[in-house]
C-alpha cells in the first residue's frame, strides 16, 4: 500500500510539472519583439491581438490608448530607430489574474538613461498571452 501511495504521489508531480509553462528568455524576447514592431509599424490591431479579449469595445478601446500611451512614453525610441537593448522576465503574478511572469524590455538612450516597457504574460492555449495593462520605466545609471 505504501509503495502505491508513494507511486500516485510521484506520478501527480511528474504530471503537474509536466503542464507546468515555463518562459524562457528568448520566448520573452520574441514576445516583446513583436510589441514594438506594433508601437514601430503603428500597428495597433496586431498590438490588441497580443491579448486574448472578450472582444467588447470597451476592451479593444482600452488596448488601443495602451498602445497610443506607450508610443507617446516611447517616442525618442521610435524616432532613432532604437532596437530593445535588454530583456528582463521576472516570475510575477499579477494580483487577480492567471499571468505568471512580467517581462521587460529596455530601450538604452546613452550610457546612463534607460526607457523601457513591460508586459505581463499568461500561458493560454498553448500561447503566451498579454494581460491587464502593460507598465513603463525610465532609470538612470551612474
Amino acid at each position: 500500500m505504501k509503495k502505491i501511495i508513494t507511486a500516485t504521489f510521484i506520478s501527480v508531480l511528474l504530471f503537474t510539472a509536466a503542464h507546468a509553462q515555463t518562459l524562457n528568455k528568448k520566448e520573452a524576447q520574441q514576445l516583446l519583439e513583436k510589441a514594438w514592431r506594433c508601437m514601430v509599424t503603428s500597428d495597433s490591431g496586431a498590438f490588441m491581438n497580443l491579448w486574448q479579449t472578450d472582444n467588447t469595445a470597451a476592451a479593444k478601446q482600452k488596448i488601443k490608448e495602451e498602445f497610443n500611451f506607450l508610443r507617446e512614453f516611447l517616442d525618442t525610441a521610435l524616432t532613432r530607430n532604437l532596437t530593445i537593448d535588454n530583456v528582463e522576465v521576472e516570475k510575477h503574478n499579477l494580483k487577480n489574474t492567471d499571468t505568471q511572469y512580467w517581462i521587460k524590455a529596455w530601450f538604452k538612450y546613452d550610457e546612463h538613461y534607460f526607457k523601457g516597457f513591460g508586459l505581463y504574460v499568461a500561458y493560454k492555449n498553448n500561447q503566451w498571452i498579454v494581460r491587464g495593462s502593460p507598465s513603463t520605466s525610465a532609470r538612470r545609471k551612474n
